[in-house]
């Protein structure tokens, strides 16, 4: 079902107008960078990482993943993509 949606998502994409295709970007965008900061905290959390942390980290991990991928990109991403900027985010947050 989620590869479905994932296909037919990206159809659109590639279907879109430079109007739409922004306003289709913008949104996507939006979305995946709070779903990823909450399910990243959720995660780091889980694994007893203090909160505030936790919300450092993944911000800053999703808003490299904004800045080097594209939309298409982001929706067949896997954990292996993630790993080297949450390593960066830890030298960074941590300092």
């Amino acid at each position: 079902m989620r590869m479905t949606v994932i296909a037919m998502a990206a159809m659109l994409v590639a279907g879109c107008s430079g109007e739409a295709k922004k306003n289709f970007d913008d949104s996507f965008n939006s979305q995946f960078h709070e779903k990823f900061i909450s399910s990243c905290v959720k995660s780091a959390t889980d694994g007893g990482v203090a909160q505030d942390l936790a919300t450092k980290l993944c911000t800053c991990a999703s808003d490299k993943v904004k800045e080097r991928y594209s939309v298409k990109e982001k929706m067949t991403m896997k954990n292996e993509q993630l790993t080297p900027i949450v390593e960066e985010c830890k030298a960074q947050v941590m300092g």
